[in-house]
């Protein structure tokens, strides 16, 4: 067990806190705007604690008070602009990859790697077509 802190390998360290730090980076925004927006439950469309106790019913659970306003449209992260950043991270990540792998001398992953980097930008340019024949 003490032979895998022992790591003499620099490049796995690097490795490790770039993961680390990029996972974190992804992570705690979302996780910051779930707190401040509130716990978001699945389920049935019903709010907690409308029952038997509340008049209404299920289609207007809290009569006498106003609907609750949708935040605005630029408010929030649309899915386009996530699905933009997760392919261009895709195609960092894979370059990086196929980068390495070429200069270990492992040479199947490197090319594997960068063949998916190639067709993950293609595929960002097929999705930025499409998105403006939609828009």
């Amino acid at each position: 067990m003490s032979s895998f802190f022992a790591l003499q390998n620099v490049g796995l360290w690097l490795a490790i806190v770039i993961t680390v730090g990029l996972f974190a980076a992804l992570l705690v925004p979302y996780l910051f705007e779930e707190i401040r927006r509130g716990k978001i439950e699945l389920g049935p469309r019903l709010p907690t604690g409308a029952g038997d106790v509340h008049p209404g019913y299920r289609g207007n659970p809290t009569p006498g008070v106003p609907p609750p306003q949708a935040p605005p449209p630029d408010a929030t992260l649309s899915l386009r602009s996530f699905h933009v950043v997760l392919i261009w991270l895709s195609i960092v990540l894979a370059s990086g990859t196929g980068m390495w792998g070429l200069l270990n001398h492992q040479i199947l992953l490197g090319v594997l790697s960068l063949g998916a980097a190639i067709l993950l930008v293609v595929y960002l340019g097929f999705f930025a077509r499409e998105e403006k024949l939609v828009e």
